[in-house]
């Protein structure tokens, strides 16, 4: 008997520790609610496999009548745990398949938009490469990645005062001098944004539109990501890509459900702007 108990609480923490990442990076709301409803119902089964245990203890193994009375209880409540276990997996299952669907379409519309600007760019399309599918990647899995120096922060907080400042050709080189300097920084979405938004107030949409989306495909888990992705969407609706822009507005609640509400108003307003369906 202690041993179908082990089985059944190893199997329980396998499941919590598979669901855990995959289920809180949900791309919609619902699916966001449904991860916390499995790992509540997870956590009840653990804490009644803790009692079975120790029950299983206290009667040396059904050793008297009693003792034998209560392992037929248990043994129904295994069973019970375990038809639970199988429906909680099945919902799993179900869960990572919209992920990674979810994920796979969202970069198929992103590999679109990367395809229609470097055709307006007239760049070559034979060297785009795919974007990874969103919610499968390392730069999904939030980690303390490389220390951020006094001096590099300071040079990027310098180059956005310019930009919000008005001073946007003073403020776009320091930019590019911050992205040339620290090629692999941390900062390198939120240099981006902001690269892309001084273009954007210039008037200068395809650079702009290039700058947000590479901001956003750097990181996007920074916390520019959601301003990175609607400023996206609102700079292809400049370039006349409406169904692009539509399609990008669209994401930012799919991919931040939970993001900054002005963000998500935003973006809404913005759809509704352009007349998305």
């Amino acid at each position: 008997m202690p041993k179908r108990s082990s089985w059944i609480l190893g199997a329980v923490i396998a499941i919590g520790t598979a669901a855990a990442v995959p289920l809180a990076q949900a791309q919609t709301s619902s699916a966001s609610s449904s991860a916390d409803d499995l790992k509540y119902r997870l956590s009840v089964i653990d804490a009644e496999l803790a009692d079975i245990r120790a029950r299983l203890g206290a009667t040396g193994g059904g050793a008297t009548t009693s003792g034998s009375a209560a392992g037929g209880g248990l043994v129904v409540r295994l069973d019970r745990l375990e038809a639970e276990l199988r429906q909680l997996t099945g919902q799993v299952e179900q869960l990572s398949f919209e992920q990674r669907r979810i994920g796979e379409e969202a970069a198929r519309r992103f590999s679109d938009i990367e395809f229609r600007l470097t055709e307006l760019e007239g760049g070559d399309i034979s060297t785009i490469q795919p974007v990874e599918p969103l919610g499968g990647g390392s730069s999904q899995v939030a980690s303390a990645g490389p220390e951020v120096s006094i001096s590099e922060r300071n040079e990027l907080t310098r180059a956005i005062d310019d930009v919000k400042q008005g001073r946007f050709d003073q403020g776009e080189d320091r930019l590019q001098t911050f992205l040339t300097s620290y090629p692999g920084s941390p900062l390198r979405g939120e240099a981006l944004y902001w690269m892309g938004e001084s273009q954007f107030v210039r008037g200068a949409f395809q650079n702009a539109a290039r700058s947000f989306l590479d901001g956003y495909n750097a990181d996007r888990s920074a916390p520019v990501g959601p301003q990175s992705l609607y400023r996206l969407g609102v700079t292809l609706g400049r370039l006349g890509q409406f169904n692009e822009a539509c399609l990008t507005l669209n994401e930012v609640r799919l991919q931040f459900p939970n993001g900054p509400e002005d963000i998500l108003g935003a973006a809404a307003d913005e759809s509704r702007s352009l007349n998305c369906g």
